[in-house]
């Protein structure tokens, strides 16, 4: 008896997958999961590409996980690559997931893949306008820039270290120069990086 049940159980679940899967002649369905580094899934534009058949996946803002609707068959040849970056990072496939390789896992069950990407980094960055006297640090978290005056001119900066897109940032004085008071316009600070180009517009006025 139990085993009919089992069957029975094994036949539902079988019949649920193919007509989820676009019923093909295959039995496995492949997916798997994509890591954002950092932790940012709202990348825009990422296409995958079975190469072993063609079939290419287009993957939504937010979305960690993915399935391709052509499912295949035992011992059939899969080749998982990036069709199409995302705006403003590199996705690779997980060495670790077997993306190169052939679907030899038992009748209706799902074979795991994966992907990683990285967001690219840009330049924050900006403009310090009347400063007159040394002694001006600005810090964005921990990364830190010391800006020099020149005869009261505009002084452009950037902080050293890049930042992803799409990322907050938030910057600070932290020390102020010597007989001046220094602050951050709050117009575009604290904020978040453009998706695909640097952050050169932040305002610090020194009185």
């Amino acid at each position: 008896m139990k085993s009919s049940y089992l069957r029975a159980g094994v036949s539902l679940l079988c019949a649920v997958i193919l007509s989820a899967c676009g019923g093909n002649n295959g039995s496995l369905a492949l997916s798997g999961t994509i890591q954002y580094i950092p932790n940012n899934a709202s990348l825009n534009g990422l296409v995958l590409i079975n190469n072993g058949n063609g079939e290419k996946l287009t993957i939504e803002p937010g979305v960690t996980s993915y399935i391709f609707t052509k499912l295949l068959g035992v011992d059939e040849k899969f080749d998982l690559q990036v069709f199409s970056q995302p705006a403003g990072a590199n996705c690779k496939p997980n060495p670790a997931t077997g993306i190169n390789n052939t679907a030899s896992a038992s009748v209706y069950t799902v074979y795991s893949t994966g992907f990683i990407c990285t967001s690219n980094p840009y330049v924050l960055g900006g403009t310090v306008k009347g400063l007159t006297a040394s002694g001006l640090v600005l810090a964005n978290g921990s990364d830190t820039t010391a800006v020099l005056p020149n005869g009261g001119a505009d002084v452009k900066f950037t902080f050293p270290t890049k930042v992803a897109n799409s990322a907050a940032y938030g910057v600070t004085v932290l020390n102020q120069p010597s007989g001046q008071t220094c602050t951050v316009d709050k117009a575009l600070n604290p904020g978040t990086m453009p998706a695909s180009s640097d952050q050169l517009g932040l305002i610090v006025n020194c009185q």
